[in-house]
């Protein structure tokens, strides 16, 4: 078993990364379909680890890796395990709906590099309204196959992308099925925080799970109640964002308060991120297309759509307006993590201001 899942799988609480960049996937070439840019991927892994990420989380709705072939998703696996960046854990997210053969190729690809925790979400070939003993039928076998890889399990409710939730009674179900005592973790991105992340918190039979937020705007509330649901009072809430991808200075600043339960200064720092996070939203129940902000920090344009002007300038003017220069001057900071994307001089001009 991999040493690092075998401690996660033993102590989730402790032991499972507080905070995971659900990372975006640098690309080239032009439409219909544009491919993974492996050298700027290499580089962003190995930035994000230098500004003082803990993992990051590959394949995630972030980077459109529910868009991806399976080719494509083992190349991005392959490519990432090369980073120099020897502390970074590095997860994996998978698809039911790719069938047990071509997982079991991705796992033992995962397995050959390292990687520790493989999250799976319920397939996209489950009906609407899909019963509990559906949505277990449709993950169990791959839950089962990660654990027999020696590999801890995170489960991942999110559905925007799979057109149905994970409810916490189908968890509950999973857990006790083989290779269900190596689920260490549930990320739950859903708009809705009192039916989704509060049931998770408050069900006696997932205690032992860390519980992941990844719907931004929640993470606030999320990390206050984190150690109320913990026996021993410990943080039992972790991170898994995508704007992290785009935020990483203002998220370590974030997760810093929540170690100190300074909470009002934690929510005053949410704000400033759901600020950008609003600015990327058409659609308020849904979740926010960070495909901009992946082109402002020179990344490259979306996988199989392209960015206006105007939605751009949007987010820049959200960043420009914020009402404290600190968060500004981090999360202009963060946007320049490559420092050479198409609006770094702007970025600069907005973290001297917010540093002055």
């Amino acid at each position: 078993m991999n040493p690092l899942a075998r401690k996660i799988i033993n102590n989730p609480i402790d032991c499972y990364p507080q905070a995971t960049v659900a990372c975006f996937d640098p690309t080239c070439g032009d439409l219909p379909r544009r491919k993974l840019d492996e050298d700027r991927l290499v580089h962003y892994l190995e930035e994000l680890a230098a500004a003082g990420a803990e993992a990051v989380l590959l394949a995630a709705s972030t980077g459109h890796g529910h868009l991806r072939t399976v080719e494509e998703l083992q190349r991005w696996f392959e490519v990432a395990a090369q980073a120099n960046a020897p502390d970074l854990v590095r997860m994996a997210l998978l698809r039911p709906e790719d069938g047990e053969e071509a997982n079991a190729k991705l796992i033992e690809v995962l397995r050959e590099y390292g990687y520790p925790v493989v999250f799976i979400r319920p397939g996209t070939n489950l009906p609407p309204f899909a019963t509990d003993a559906q949505i277990v039928e449709n993950m169990r076998p791959l839950v089962e196959q990660i654990a027999k890889a020696g590999m801890a399990v995170g489960v991942y409710s999110i559905p925007d992308v799979s057109g149905v939730p994970l409810p916490v009674s189908a968890t509950e179900k999973l857990v006790d099925l083989p290779g269900g005592d190596a689920i260490v973790a549930a990320k739950i991105t859903e708009a809705d925080y009192l039916s989704s992340t509060r049931e998770y918190l408050l069900s006696p039979r997932l205690a032992r799970l860390k519980i992941v937020q990844g719907w931004d705007p929640h993470l606030a509330q999320a990390l206050s109640e984190g150690p109320r649901s913990n026996i021993e009072n410990k943080q039992r809430v972790g991170i898994t964002s995508g704007p992290m991808s785009f935020a990483v200075y203002q998220y370590l600043y974030m997760l810093e308060a929540a170690q100190e339960h300074d909470w009002s200064e934690l929510e005053l720092s949410q704000k400033a991120v759901t600020a950008l996070f609003e600015a990327m939203q058409d659609d308020p129940e849904k979740f926010a297309d960070l495909q901009r902000a992946k082109f402002i920090m020179g990344l490259g344009l979306p996988f199989t759509a392209s960015v206006e002007t105007d939605q751009i300038e949007r987010v820049l003017r959200a960043l420009e307006h914020l009402p404290r220069k600190s968060d500004q001057r981090r999360l202009a900071k963060s946007l320049d993590l490559m420092g050479d994307g198409p609006y770094h001089d702007r970025l600069v001009k907005l973290y001297d201001a917010g540093r002055a």
